[in-house]
């Protein structure tokens, strides 16, 4: 271990006691000048925390007084309150009831909008009709039962809500009510709003004055002193008059001079500190007494000569004892550092040199953890842009500091969001592994990038495995361009994945929004957007602009169901493919219905079926076979059309089924299809498709029709048909047993002797051995 050297310890404790010398010899040089300075510090200090205090109690006030105005526009602006003020005949029971419908729904919700609301009531002038929050009243009852202004008659207080526009007006009223008398703060608000001549009604809201003033307690008796509150015009809202300055004597003062403003009043001086709201124009005062914040002033010069003494009494003792004590940690520090730190070649000079060697050493080593955590920066991007984009991250809590950790930069509050689905690579890669995924999602989250910082500012971020992102960040300067940005970079996009790596995506655009807490609405209308990948298929560009105004609503009424019913029952192919045509063409190319109401169309169509087949029942185990579930069918076809086509057959496989039911020439059918196999057996080819095709039926119907007239599966009577023609030809012995396979339609021995095994119980060759 390295240990410091006992002659430099003299160097460091010299250094310390020169150093706690002229400490000592400082506070009689300084303290003059310090308590000259004691006096302005002091006032200042007193009207910053008076200053404080009156900014908490703005912009408590200023809080809840905005709920009430909020609370006031919102019922100024209801819907129903509009025709209320428009209804006249209170007599009608049905217009009554609306009245009453309104309070129990809209006025009730307000009662516990803010604390300091005492009540609230909506006059409709033309039916002279009181709405409260939980009854309906006449103006007259609510004057003499339950808010009676001091000193105004009922015709002035009526004339005083409605004799002309009032918007956001408060003043101090006091009022009668069967509780006492009522102190408050009335705000008044004439309906409707904004209407200067045909006024209607007023929107009235009493403010509890009693809440304020304990608000307004609690800082005079912390500070001593007397507050109160004044409106836009200089009236006194809540507040002790008499105590105080008239405002009107001293308001130009304080333009001139600023704040603090130190006046006399009643024989005493006294300090005014006030503030005023941005947001009503209320100003609030407090008037503080000279001695108050004097007496601090008084106290500490008292304090700072009783400090000097003893400085001076026990300096000498205390230099000693803190030489001894300050040097103490800092010898126990190097011996901790000499233990933690491995030994060095090199002796350092004193103490402070090898603990500033140290400090370096240790800041090297967090220049390293850096570089690590620095390597990690990607990682850490991605996660945070993944969540970001969804509108998963509190954007309250964002710093810059925090962006710049992330190595992430936003050049303006304007965002949009861009959705990659990527549909098919196969063309890219037959390999369809996690790392061609990985490798398909780099490739589109770089190019994106590239094309975002052409012309914009954005990111590219992976979501999941077969879906990329694009947060676009646009300038404020060419905002107006920015849907036009989108198309450009989306086409561009979307030619250079399909045309350089054979793969076919489908973009979604959602709309451009401002402020980052607006980027999940961008990406949940690009998720809206990309639904439509059923209609405009997987290779497409879709804005959300183009589908917000969809059908939200989709046409099968009971009459259509009927029908479609009876045409199937009755075998009418031409009309049930006349019906499912019309359905399909006005949902899907007249018009445009959400993906949600096309499914739920499907489903309808779907469920028309199952009322068909139920009373036929096992009718669909013979057309569909066994497990058939068309809804799990429908939910594995990408687009509308491939649903439209499995709809229309499974329809006409009922109808061909009805119609070879009720037909007499079923049975000759029958025989034509056998001859058909009969003639045909030779072909490689032949199959229940292509004799379905060949006869115009479905697969399904074929076999069920084939299986009901002879009670043979036809595979199996194909299969019998070329076993009894291969028998036939193994007489000749010249003939090879692939020879004989071609003969009978297989493409080789192999298959034609593994069948001949399983029908015959025996091989080919043993057979003819047989024979």
């Amino acid at each position: 271990m390295v240990r410091i050297n006992t002659k430099l310890r003299g160097s460091v404790f010299m250094t310390l006691l020169l150093s706690y010398l002229a400490v000592f010899l400082l506070p009689l040089t300084l303290g003059s000048i310090l308590y000259t300075k004691t006096v302005s510090i002091m006032t200042d200090n007193a009207n910053r925390a008076n200053v404080a205090m009156l900014e908490q109690l703005r912009q408590v006030m200023d809080s809840r007084l905005k709920d009430v105005e909020r609370m006031s526009q919102q019922i100024a602006f209801n819907p129903r309150l509009q025709l209320l003020m428009n209804n006249v005949d209170t007599s009608d029971s049905t217009d009554a009831y609306k009245f009453v419908e309104f309070v129990s729904e809209h006025m009730m919700r307000y009662q516990n909008v803010s604390g300091i609301i005492n009540g609230y009531y909506v006059y409709l002038k033309d039916s002279d009709t009181v709405l409260l929050p939980t009854a309906k009243t006449t103006a007259e009852m609510l004057y003499q039962s339950l808010y009676k202004p001091a000193g105004s008659s009922f015709a002035e207080w009526r004339s005083k809500l409605v004799d002309g526009p009032r918007y956001r007006d408060y003043y101090a009223a006091a009022y009668e009510t069967p509780n006492g008398k009522l102190d408050t703060i009335t705000y008044v608000q004439t309906l409707p709003l904004g209407e200067q001549t045909e006024i209607r009604g007023a929107l009235v809201i009493l403010l509890d004055v009693d809440q304020i003033r304990s608000m307004l307690s609690k800082i005079e008796s912390a500070s001593q002193s007397s507050v109160f509150i004044l409106d836009r015009q200089d009236r006194l809202i809540v507040g002790k008059n008499n105590e105080s300055l008239p405002w009107e004597q001293i308001r130009h003062e304080l333009q001139t001079r600023g704040v603090p403003y130190v006046y006399e009043d009643q024989d005493a001086d006294r300090m005014l500190s006030y503030t005023e709201s941005e947001q009503n124009g209320w100003k609030y005062v407090l008037v503080m007494p000279e001695h108050v914040y004097l007496e601090r002033v008084y106290t500490l010069k008292n304090w700072m000569i009783t400090l000097l003494l003893i400085c001076l009494i026990g300096g000498g003792a205390a230099i000693s004892f803190w030489m001894h004590r300050n040097y103490a940690p800092l010898h126990g520090l190097v011996r901790v550092l000499q233990k933690e730190k491995p030994p060095r070649k090199k002796q350092p000079s004193n103490e402070y040199e090898f603990i500033r060697e140290t400090i370096q050493m240790t800041m090297h080593e967090e220049r390293e953890l850096r570089n690590i955590l620095s390597r990690q920066t990607p990682v850490i991007q991605a996660s945070f842009l993944s969540r970001f984009v969804r509108g998963h991250v509190d954007v309250t809590r964002m710093t810059e500091e925090s962006l710049q950790f992330m190595d992430i930069r936003l050049i303006s509050d304007w965002f949009a969001v861009v959705l990659i689905d990527i549909a098919d690579f196969s063309r890219f890669s037959t390999d369809q592994s996690e790392r061609q995924w990985a490798l398909i999602r780099f490739i589109i989250s770089n190019i994106g990038n590239d094309l975002i910082r052409e012309r914009e500012w954005g990111y590219s971020v992976e979501l999941d495995q077969h879906r990329v992102a694009l947060l676009v960040n646009f300038s404020q300067e060419r905002f107006a361009e920015a849907e036009l940005e989108l198309d450009t970079i989306a086409v561009r996009l979307k030619q250079v994945i399909e045309e350089r790596f054979q793969t076919y995506i489908t973009l979604a655009i959602g709309e451009v929004h401002k402020g980052m807490d607006r980027i999940g609405q961008s990406y949940f209308e690009a998720l809206s957007a990309l639904d439509y990948k059923i209609y405009r298929g997987h290779s497409s560009i879709i804005c959300y602009r183009e589908i917000a105004d969809a059908d939200r609503h989709y046409y099968y009424p009971i009459e259509t169901e009927i029908q479609l019913i009876n045409s199937s029952k009755s075998g009418d192919v031409a009309g049930v493919d006349k019906l499912i045509g019309n359905l399909f063409h006005a949902h899907f190319n007249q018009r445009r219905i959400t993906p949600e109401l096309g499914r739920s169309l499907f489903t309808n169509m779907v469920s028309t079926l199952w009322k068909i087949m139920n009373p036929m029942d096992p009718l669909y185990r013979e057309v569909f076979g066994e497990g058939f579930d068309p809804l799990k069918e429908l939910s594995a076809c990408p687009t509308v059309g491939e649903m439209q086509v499995k709809i229309r057959d499974w329809f006409l496989a009922l109808c061909h089924y009805v119609n070879a039911n009720r037909s007499s020439h079923g049975r000759q059918q029958a025989e034509r299809i056998t001859r058909y196999i009969e003639q045909h057996y030779d072909d490689e080819m032949l199959s229940l498709t292509t004799i379905a095709e060949h006869f115009g039926l479905t697969p399904p119907y074929l076999s069920t029709f084939f299986k009901k007239q002879t009670g043979m599966n036809l595979m199996d009577y194909l299969t019998r048909v070329r076993i009894d023609q291969a028998k036939k030809l193994m007489q000749d012995k010249k003939l090879t047993f692939t020879q004989i396979a071609n003969k009978v339609g297989y493409a080789n021995d192999i298959g034609f002797i593994r069948v001949f095994k399983k029908y015959e119980g025996t091989t080919p060759g043993k057979y003819r051995e047989s024979l």
